[in-house]
């Protein structure tokens, strides 16, 4: 086959992050995500052992359910309905803002007053399931089951999407990219604030925080970026929507004569860490990219020097009985260790980019993003379409801990993400 007839060029903000292939070769179906929140459900899958007889010394297990909302400010208001610290609170994962997720949560037993059975806010519910001797932490999950309405456009044929799930049932995974939530959709700089700061550029991280609109954004933070730009710092505060907060926080600190690396080590530590690791994600999805490139897009392929958990056979990596590994870059002695061609694309990336493991710990912010090892090839299992005349066709799948189910939709529909609804 000729290679014009299904190689499909990725859109332009897909580039912009790393994400420089599909998969698969199914053409284009137009359709979008997340015309209503409750379109796209989020249910989370954790290992943790759970019993009804209280443990002193345990933690006391709920289950959350959040509509429209994200999972920091669910957090807060979970804390505030159990009477405890928000950082009392353990959880295992980020969640989808414009969706219906259901996630577990931990609280020390010691924290509570007293046992609440359930509570139920407007966007918010908690039911208590009962206590474990573990608490959860980010990275503590199995991985996550969802179902996900699709909106097709007018005259789009459902049979376009179901030969494309067809396919990539063949394929029987994804590439385990990291996916747009990692870098923003409408704002997608997450991993460029993380480069300035890796880059020891902190004017420039500063202005990109709170400066340099975009053009998706809304209206109002857009001209409030725009006069940011401009040095209207007074009107820029003004301006700047309430929900930014981080945005005001530098204005008024710039207002006040703070340098650039005291307002950046004002931020909290999570959303430091947060900037950093989104560029290590951007160039783990570059070096994917090029590897699938290097291996006519299979994104089971072993090279020479890869690490593989379990039998190194591609076919028991497809069925999910073993996995390959390749390195997000960060600091540590992992990629000085490996050799082959695994890590020569990692090499070469970075040496594109002019940066170092050691680049990443970042005393003057007290960040240390350490190189780690992720899954090149994410298996997904149940993957089913439901189509019921009165509603929208709907598709269900589950994957493992790290798997983007965006990344899943994008092979499926290979639209532009805003096009899409993507955020």
């Amino acid at each position: 086959m000729d290679s014009k007839t299904y190689y499909i060029e990725p859109p332009e903000l897909d580039k912009r992050l790393g994400m420089l292939v599909y998969v698969t070769k199914s053409p284009p179906v137009a359709g979008r995500i997340k015309e209503s929140f409750e379109d796209f459900y989020v249910e989370e899958i954790i290992d943790l052992k759970i019993v009804k007889s209280r443990l002193e010394r345990g933690y006391a297990v709920y289950i959350m359910e959040k509509r429209n909302m994200d999972t920091f400010s669910a957090i807060a208001k979970a804390a505030k309905l159990l009477d405890v610290p928000s950082n009392a609170i353990g959880y295992a994962g980020l969640k989808d803002t414009v969706a219906v997720t259901r996630q577990y949560i931990t609280v020390p037993v010691e924290k509570l007053k007293t046992i609440i059975e359930n509570v139920e806010d407007k966007k918010l519910s908690l039911r208590f399931v009962g206590f474990s001797n573990r608490g959860l932490k980010p990275g503590r999950l199995v991985g996550n089951k969802f179902k996900i309405a699709i909106s097709l456009e007018s005259g789009e044929r459902l049979d376009k999407l179901l030969n494309a799930l067809k396919e990539l049932s063949e394929v029987s995974g994804i590439a385990g990219f990291y996916g747009y939530q990692r870098f923003g959709v409408r704002r997608p700089n997450t991993h460029i604030v993380g480069k300035l700061m890796v880059k020891r550029l902190w004017d420039e991280a500063v202005r990109e925080i709170a400066g340099h609109p975009y053009p998706w954004e809304p209206p109002q933070s857009y001209e409030a970026r725009v006069l940011f730009e401009e040095g209207n710092l007074q009107e820029a505060f003004k301006k700047f929507p309430k929900s930014l907060f981080y945005e005001r926080f530098i204005v008024k600190k710039l207002q006040e004569g703070w340098d650039p690396v005291k307002i950046l080590r004002a931020l909290p530590s999570n959303l430091r860490h947060l900037y950093v690791s989104g560029y290590q994600s951007y160039l783990f999805n570059t070096a994917l990219s090029r590897r699938l490139m290097e291996t006519d897009l299979n994104p089971t392929k072993i090279l020479e020097g890869d690490i593989v958990k379990g039998v190194k056979d591609e076919s028991m990596i497809r069925a999910g009985l073993s996995i390959l590994y390749m390195v997000t870059p960060g600091v540590g002695r992992l990629i000085e260790k490996l050799k082959g061609d695994c890590i020569r694309i990692i090499k070469q990336v970075m040496e594109e980019e002019d940066v170092k493991p050691e680049d990443f710990k970042i005393d003057e912010l007290n960040v240390v993003c350490k190189a780690s090892l992720r899954e090149v090839f994410m298996k997904f299992r149940d993957l089913t379409l439901s189509v019921q005349q009165s509603s929208k066709p709907s598709i269900s799948f589950t994957l493992p801990q790290g798997g983007y189910a965006t990344v899943l939709l994008r092979e499926l529909l290979k639209q532009d993400p805003l096009k899409a609804n993507f955020r």
